[in-house]
């Protein structure tokens, strides 16, 4: 993933956390507050109802108490001027007045003095079972009064009826100063119906229904609202139980429970209340919320565009140059984003590349170190060769010398001479004995004289091969080397001359050796590695304790890279290479060779294959099962920097 995408990835996933906070925040907390206002609103109507309703019980009340409180009423209850009362005053007329349909004068055991019962709106009488003309059954009459004769309060509340829901109040009825024992009770009623019904709503401002409980039916989810809600002080003393909230599509439903007379749950009290509020409260958390994303938007926009000025587009920039660098020394330029890394953003690809450099750097340092040591070492080498070679030529003159002493011995003459020497003498028995001893004498002179020729002819092989090893490394040590075409066969045959216990350890070379290609390499060098290998082979057999042993020279042609190369296996059936040294065996410094030990080491092998284009390493089955080096060489010619010891194309 490229930086600017994660980078905008990351601003996205910032805002869009900050976004859902924020939203949880607002509709946690905003929103509910809005709810709980609503709430409160709501049940605030529903209270104002119930007060209406009770209002309405109260104006009654007053109503019952003037005309039970009044003379006439006494007297009328006494028998005084009955039909006159009642002409005068229990008319249609009076119902409307005071605005009630139903009027009781009873006496304490329920006898109904006078009673009516009127529709309103019609004028015409009505019938109720629940108030007899005659008497009032002792129930109905309990409800009304505590005892006869006592001097209690009036009595009111909601008594339910055929004809529906009634505001009824009981009064005892007294003489105007309150002197005297009570004549009876005045009962006075007032059927809440629709019309008081709604004229009561629109008095309070909130429409409401009133039903007997179990009469409607709801299955719609009640919601009690959260938070206190508090109407005003009356309310908290009254001890009202709390309306409950039902939740209705867009409405909210309020229903408060009303009791009767007795003190029994009788009606329900319904109020409907628009959602306005909690509606314009999610409106405005919306519109916060689009407001805030859109604002998110922006900064996240403006951020993006400073972060891509000041950082994104110098790091691309650097990352081109880092990539054009490492493709001027690693061949073909990369293409961008092709690191290794694979879905790698800038920071990766060069947090990668910075490390690479360091390898490289410290890569860099050890072959310069290297470098200077091999300088060092040439340098030595050169002064050292020298010397050697001029101590070398007059061994190579007195060789020649005695070479040639040796042709002017004149065996042969003095063998003709002894034999003259034979024939005068050979009648005289003093000189037999002399005779016989010259000639064993000339037989030992013409053995050694064979042997000696044949060792000063090794021995001068030898310092020429020694002189020319100087002088090459000499060369070395000025110049650079020339790649030769090389005969592995003939580098194998020098190398083996070098055995040490050529009667006790053999050399056995494949016959597919002689059909491989010729190597290009340096010749006198590449004799050093061979030589150096078989040695080593030698002494690793000698050195497990065996007193004969081979060393198998095996090779085949492999094909690395598009090259063809010459694969060599040096294998021996000696002490074997623990598998923790196979890798350390190439380092510089490192040794398992016994005192007095010869060879150049395996790390100058490896470097001098690798300036070669080549390369080695080694297998072993573990100690005790022998150990194979195998060479690779290459056959077609390729160009290297052998002063950098690697190749270079």
């Amino acid at each position: 993933m490229r930086l600017i995408h994660r980078v905008i990835f990351i601003l996205s996933a910032a805002a869009f956390a900050m976004l859902v906070g924020n939203a949880l925040i607002l509709h946690l907390l905003v929103g509910e507050e809005f709810k709980n206002l609503e709430s409160e609103l709501a049940v605030r109507n529903a209270n104002r109802a119930v007060d209406a309703v009770s209002n309405n019980l109260a104006h009654l009340r007053s109503s019952a108490m003037d005309w039970a409180a009044w003379d006439s009423s006494y007297a009328f209850m006494q028998g005084e001027n009955a039909q006159e009362f009642v002409d005068q005053n229990l008319m249609f007329q009076s119902f409307q007045g005071i605005q009630v349909n139903l009027m009781y004068f009873l006496r304490y055991d329920g006898t109904v003095v006078w009673g009516g019962i009127y529709d309103l709106a019609t004028g015409e009488t009505m019938d109720l079972p629940e108030f007899p003309s005659d008497r009032l059954p002792p129930d109905r009459l309990a409800l009304l009064h505590e005892g006869e004769g006592e001097d209690e309060p009036d009595r009111s509340g909601i008594m339910l009826t055929g004809k529906g829901p009634m505001l009824v109040v009981g009064a005892p009825i007294h003489r105007a100063d309150g002197t005297g024992s009570a004549a009876g009770i005045l009962v006075l009623g007032r059927f809440l119906d629709n019309g008081l019904i709604d004229r009561l709503g629109r008095q309070v401002h909130a429409r409401f229904t009133l039903d007997p409980i179990g009469q409607r039916q709801s299955p719609i989810k009640v919601q009690e609202p959260t938070g206190e809600i508090s109407t005003d002080e009356e309310e908290d003393r009254s001890g009202r139980e709390r309306p409950s909230i039902v939740v209705e599509g867009g409405q909210l439903r309020v229903r408060s429970v009303l009791q009767d007379i007795a003190g029994s749950p009788a009606l329900v009290l319904e109020t409907n209340y628009a959602r306005s509020i909690s509606a314009a409260g999610d409106s405005m958390v919306n519109y916060v919320l689009a407001l805030m994303g859109g604002v998110l938007g922006i900064t996240g926009l403006a951020i993006l565009l400073m972060l891509n000025g000041t950082v994104l587009k110098p790091v691309a920039r650097l990352m081109d140059r880092v990539l054009e660098a490492r493709g001027a020394t690693s061949g073909p330029k990369a293409e961008k984003g092709d690191s290794g890394e694979g879905a790698s953003d800038e920071i990766a690809i060069l947090s990668a590349e910075f490390e690479r450099t360091l390898a490289q750097l410290e890569e860099t340092r050890n072959r310069l170190v290297e470098q200077s040591f091999y300088t060092g070492a040439a340098e030595l080498v050169g002064g050292m060769t020298h010397n050697v070679r001029n101590a070398l030529t007059p061994i190579s003159i007195k060789l020649w010398h005695i070479g040639r002493a040796l042709d002017m011995a004149h065996l042969d003459k003095m063998e003709a001479a002894v034999a003259k020497v034979a024939e005068a003498a050979a009648d005289r028995r003093d000189c037999e004995l002399a005779v016989t001893y010259l000639k064993a004498c000339m037989e030992h002179l013409r053995t050694s004289h064979s042997t000696i020729e044949t060792d000063l002819s090794v021995i001068g092989d030898q310092a020429t091969h020694i002189e020319q090893i100087f002088y090459d490394h000499e060369r070395f040590s000025r110049a650079k080397r020339q790649v030769e075409t090389i005969d592995v066969v003939g580098v194998i045959e020098e190398a083996s001359k070098l055995l040490q216990h050529g009667d006790a350890v053999k050399i056995e070379v494949a016959p597919g050796i002689g059909k491989l290609p010729q190597v290009r390499g340096h010749h006198v060098v590449l004799t050093q590695v061979f030589g150096n290998l078989v040695v080593n082979a030698e002494e690793a057999i000698m050195a497990g304790g065996r007193t004969a042993g081979k060393i198998m020279i095996d090779g085949k042609v492999v094909t690395t890279d598009g090259s063809d190369m010459v694969e060599l296996h040096f294998t021996d059936d000696g002490q074997g290479i623990p598998e923790d040294k196979l890798d350390r065996i190439f380092e510089r410094g490192y040794s398992t060779r016994r005192a007095h030990s010869g060879g150049i080491g395996l790390h100058w092998c490896a470097n001098s294959l690798a300036g070669m284009g080549g390369g080695i390493w080694a297998t072993s089955e573990g100690v005790g099962r022998g150990a194979t080096m195998v060479v690779r060489l290459p056959v077609k010619k390729r160009v290297f920097k052998f002063e950098e010891l690697r190749e270079s194309a």
